[in-house]
């Protein structure tokens, strides 16, 4: 018990609460088409300072995104009109919305969904049943690590002949 007091190892809840300082006042926009999963990390969000906004497809995601210019994007992948690897691709390929770091949230654990979520442009992956330390530990890892200055977008093909990979 002495031990416990004396030592220099911070609790799950003294880092919480540190980051908690560092994200105070940050935005957030959840685009998520169940409203379950909407509120839940809404509720994890503003437990810790941060302003969550949400959007309920693909579609709604980027207009809001491009609208609010959030700290950081939570993106579901399978959401009705626009899924959230078109979503996620389209925001990390336009001038206004490229800084903007993009965490996929899925209910879906596969390898593959990770690995093509990153190559779209994601900045991370987080598996559902949302963890909250691990999710505002994730959130706060990628703002610490957010440029200051312009990021340049990334150049689209001239041409492509895949349904999947078509802008908004």
């Amino acid at each position: 018990m002495i031990k416990h007091w004396f030592s220099s190892k911070k609790s799950d809840s003294d880092n919480l609460s540190s980051i908690a300082d560092r994200l105070k006042s940050r935005s957030v926009l959840i685009v998520d088409d169940s409203k379950t999963q909407l509120f839940a990390m809404e509720k994890m969000l503003r437990s810790v300072g941060i302003n969550t906004h949400t959007a309920e497809n693909g579609k709604q995601g980027i207009l809001m995104a491009r609208h609010i210019k959030p700290d950081l994007i939570l993106m579901d992948i399978v959401m009705p009109e626009l899924n959230g690897f078109q979503a996620t691709r389209h925001l990390t390929r336009q001038p206004d919305t490229c800084h903007i770091p993009i965490i996929i949230v899925s209910g879906s654990n596969q390898q593959s969904d990770k690995a093509w979520g990153l190559k779209l442009g994601a900045k991370d992956y987080i598996a559902k049943p949302v963890n909250k330390n691990e999710l505002i530990t994730k959130i706060d890892a990628w703002l610490s690590k957010r440029s200051v200055g312009p990021v340049k977008a990334i150049e689209e093909p001239e041409k492509t002949t895949d349904v999947f990979f078509q802008a908004v």
